[in-house]
């Protein structure tokens, strides 16, 4: 009998200005929800460490009568949520607890696609915004699920995307795209459509979501290391969480094409020019 499994997608380095940019894809089977109430935790610690930061600022500003500041605050419509980037030395430990847990889940699967813009540039320019974004993430996530469910199949996929703005020249809907770009990978690899569903979420309203924003992130960390992108200070916020991940996986770095099977799956690909 075969399972379902939802498929959660996130990106990282969309600005042209950034030398990487990846893809992150984690898939999870219809036991979804012990996952999740595991994960939610560390979310709930995290975010009351961030409450509690806000509350001393506020406080600190009203003493110092900088209303304006608070003025600014307050109209602040940002939601709360784990990202890799807003990992520092007050929650890391958080971030790197959460880690531990989520190895604890050996059916979950997750893969980073990465790509060096600098490696892919051309003469005239230090390097290119990774040619079309948008027709990038469609291709690459498409190809990054077909050749995650290889050895799953036959299931059914429920593709879940962080929200990614739509270009104006595009007509077909990032859904309907992305659901006719799989369909044709796994027919093209001789597959059984497994698709019945394609959404894009705000990745605030998905713990899932975020979860997978910190795998991609220490990937991210770890490639951006090795080409000396990497502060100090942001090396003594994050490095910890980095570490915990490459310990997990019995490896020095994350920044190579490898694929780990153990303690659950998590493989890494550079795509090559």
């Amino acid at each position: 009998m075969s399972k379902n499994y939802f498929a959660f997608i996130d990106e990282s380095g969309n600005s042209s200005q950034e030398r990487y940019f990846g893809l992150g894809l984690l898939l999870v089977d219809d036991e979804i929800g012990d996952f999740y109430d595991s994960m939610k935790p560390f979310y709930d610690k995290a975010k009351d460490i961030a409450r509690a930061q806000k509350t001393a600022r506020i406080a600190d500003l009203t003493k110092n009568a900088e209303y304006e500041q608070i003025a600014e605050i307050a109209k602040s419509t940002r939601n709360f949520e784990l990202k890799f980037k807003y990992i520092n030395s007050t929650n890391n430990t958080i971030y790197s607890s959460l880690l531990d847990n989520y190895f604890k889940f050996s059916n979950v699967r997750f893969c980073a696609l990465v790509i060096d813009r600098q490696k892919h540039a051309d003469n005239k320019s230090k390097w290119q915004p990774v040619i079309n974004p948008w027709e990038t993430y469609i291709l690459q996530a498409s190809m990054l699920i077909a050749n995650n469910i290889k050895n799953i199949s036959p299931c059914g996929i429920c593709v879940l995307a962080d929200d990614l703005t739509r270009p104006t020249n595009i007509k077909k809907s990032f859904e309907r795209s992305l659901t006719d770009a799989i369909k044709y990978r796994l027919t093209k690899n001789k597959m059984p459509d497994s698709v019945f569903g394609v959404s894009r979420l705000e990745s605030h309203s998905s713990l899932l979501l975020q979860v997978v924003d910190i795998l991609l992130g220490c990937v991210m960390y770890d490639f951006k290391k090795s080409t000396g992108l990497i502060s100090d200070k942001l090396s003594e916020k994050q490095e910890i969480v980095v570490d915990n991940l490459k310990q997990k996986l019995e490896t020095s770095s994350l920044a190579q094409n490898k694929t780990y099977h153990k303690p659950s799956y998590f493989s890494v690909w550079e795509l090559s020019k």
